[in-house]
């Protein structure tokens, strides 16, 4: 036990000294991961609104077609630049995406109605489900989006969120959620693939003169609900800024 304990202390003293070592050879190469809005193009770049602030643009053809996800971001220090308001934003950034989430628009209630968008009898409220803070025109939904069987063949689940404008009022947005695993009647060995959709609030941006906060509440069930505040600038999603 003692030689043990002395192998790991001597492998514990070896990784602080490698890691101090790359410390005093900095390459000047940095990386974070973000959830963040891609808008933009291949030619003038694309532009990572981050959820936690800033801006990163960057060229990897890989961004085509995505709306939103989670993403690994990197560069190096010589990539930060400055837009003409003084902010920094870090250009020309190698970014790829880890999770890419689907978007779902929140519907009115009529429309919902009348075209029967989910079948009210299959309908389930979620296990592990949460809502994360709302930025630059939306929130994100985590919660089971696809259901798998025995041998990993997948079901994309049904998602539905649905609004009642007469129900609204300038602080609150009430949203109802409607959830259909879509499992197959044969299926045995059933379990949940677990992950993230984004809700575009942006077309709810002028239906009430919104208040400078508001909370969103999400119901999943009769007496369930899942609340989140956000400001009203959130409703509004990022334009292309093009800096060069």
């Amino acid at each position: 036990m003692k030689k043990r304990f002395l192998s790991i202390l001597t492998l514990s003293m070896s990784l602080i000294a490698l890691t101090s070592c790359n410390h005093d050879n900095d390459d000047n190469f940095r990386a974070f991961m973000s959830t963040a809005t891609i808008t933009g193009d291949s030619i003038n770049g694309y532009y990572c609104y981050l959820d936690v602030g800033g801006i990163v643009i960057s060229h990897d053809q890989a961004l085509k077609g995505i709306e939103r996800g989670y993403f690994s971001i990197n560069y190096t220090e010589n990539d930060w630049a400055t837009l003409p308001d003084g902010s920094k934003y870090i250009n020309n950034a190698h970014v790829g995406a880890w999770a890419v989430y689907d978007v779902i628009h929140p519907i009115d209630k009529t429309t919902f109605e009348l075209n029967h968008l989910t079948d009210k009898d299959k309908h389930q409220v979620p296990s592990l489900i949460s809502v994360s803070n709302g930025f630059r025109g939306y929130f994100d939904l985590n919660l089971g989006i696809a259901t798998l069987n025995g041998v990993n063949d997948k079901a994309p689940v049904t998602i539905e969120l649905v609004y009642d404008p007469a129900l609204q009022n300038p602080d609150t947005l009430h949203l109802q959620l409607y959830y259909n695993p879509n499992i197959p009647e044969n299926w045995t060995n059933i379990k949940t693939d677990y992950g993230s959709v984004s809700c575009d609030i942006s077309n709810l941006a002028t239906l009430q003169n919104w208040n400078d906060s508001v909370t969103i509440v999400v119901k999943t069930g009769d007496n369930s609900k899942l609340l989140r505040k956000i400001s009203k600038a959130d409703f509004i999603k990022p334009g292309i800024l093009y800096t060069h």
